[in-house]
């Protein structure tokens, strides 16, 4: 086999778990359930997994962060409308807790109480069917900067998309299926504005109430029910216009400049009003991960969370609980940005596989595939 990679594995091949010392490769196993005849052919893609993991931490660990295992059980899971967390009850205590939508309210908490820069690798949560794009488990790369504008995170994204480019992708450059992206050349930033401008003919704060928004939404091909929300009518335009469009730049993009229903924990920009502090990180056709200038007024997050709870009512959802420490914690921050990014996804279109491959465990939903 050599050292070669074959077509849309790592770069050189990853060899050490797959063969036995001397060079000869493992027999398969007798009658090994399917499942594990699958984990058993995903082997080098969890190698490569793990490699990508440890160049992460030693990404960050380089630039003094605090390294964060956040809490799994957790009495509130999140906050907006549309993200439902999954929970768990304890057989012979009936414990009742939820899992972590993602780690944020905790790695806020560490903020408020006097840490300057954390991370963490963690698993994430959500009650939401599977698919080719989605798990209802993930690992999730969330990183806070204090004192910081959106400005550095985006310096830290470029860095991070460079680093593991040159270990997973010749040269550097995706080439794959059509889609090309080539992490050397910087991420180009561009606003919402700009993007909607460009692939959807007109600017989103011309649509200024849920009418003009799902007429927007009509132009190109959708058929809204008088249910769409706002944000409805945003999502659809974002997957079929301005996601498509972002996938031609030929590099990674950020994108900046989100309306107020789009950031539920993300304050106002003082400098465009009817805007908040936000980007959206994209490559290769994938939307990557999102970042907030975070809001930092105690009684707008409480206004916001009352708000939210009211709108999962009305969709027929129970409320999320209130997590007093955290709504304590947003009183208490100073000026930061924060960003979560998918590592499941991220590997996924470095390693040219499947989502369901890239991941740990034998059952994991639609896009397995076969190696």
């Amino acid at each position: 086999m050599g050292n070669e990679s074959p077509p849309g594995l790592p770069f050189p091949w990853p060899l050490e778990g797959f063969m036995k010392p001397g060079g000869k490769a493992t027999p398969e196993p007798p009658d090994l359930p399917p499942s594990l005849c699958d984990l058993r052919r995903r082997i080098p893609l969890l190698e490569s997994r793990g490699e990508a993991l440890r160049r992460i931490r030693g990404f960050f660990r380089r630039r003094r962060f605090l390294e964060v295992d956040p809490p799994l059980l957790v009495e509130a899971g999140g906050m907006e409308p549309h993200l439902d967390a999954l929970e768990v009850t304890g057989p012979s205590t009936g414990l009742a807790r939820r899992l972590p939508t993602s780690p944020e309210f905790y790695l806020k908490k560490l903020l408020a109480a006097g840490v300057g820069r954390c991370y963490a690798l963690s698993p994430a949560f959500r009650d939401e069917p599977p698919s080719s794009a989605h798990s209802p488990e993930f690992l999730m790369l969330e990183w806070y900067r204090t004192e910081a504008p959106l400005r550095r995170l985006i310096a830290d994204c470029d860095a991070l998309l460079r680093l593991l480019a040159e270990r997973f992708l010749p040269g550097g450059r995706l080439d794959r299926g059509g889609i090309r992206c080539d992490f050397n050349s910087g991420i180009e930033v561009l606003t919402l504005s700009e993007a909607f401008v460009r692939w959807t003919g007109g600017d989103w704060r011309a649509h200024r109430d849920v009418g003009a928004w799902r007429r927007a939404a009509e132009r190109h091909g959708a058929s809204p029910s008088e249910s769409w929300s706002e944000n409805d009518c945003f999502s659809y335009l974002m997957l079929v216009r301005i996601e498509p469009g972002l996938s031609t730049l030929g590099r990674p993009a950020a994108v900046t400049g989100f309306p107020p229903f789009q950031g539920a924990l993300a304050r106002e920009d003082p400098r465009t009003p009817g805007t908040i502090e936000r980007f959206e990180l994209y490559a290769g056709g994938a939307e990557l991960a999102n970042a907030y200038a975070e809001l930092t007024d105690g009684a707008e997050q409480e206004r916001r969370f009352l708000r939210y709870q009211e709108e999962r009512v009305r969709l027929g959802k129970p409320p999320h609980p209130r997590d007093v420490e955290f709504l304590a914690a947003v009183r208490a921050l100073p000026p930061c940005a924060g960003i979560a990014l998918g590592v499941d996804r991220l590997l996924s279109l470095l390693l040219g596989r499947p989502l369901g491959q890239v991941r740990h465990g034998t059952n994991c939903g639609p896009g397995r595939g076969d190696l």
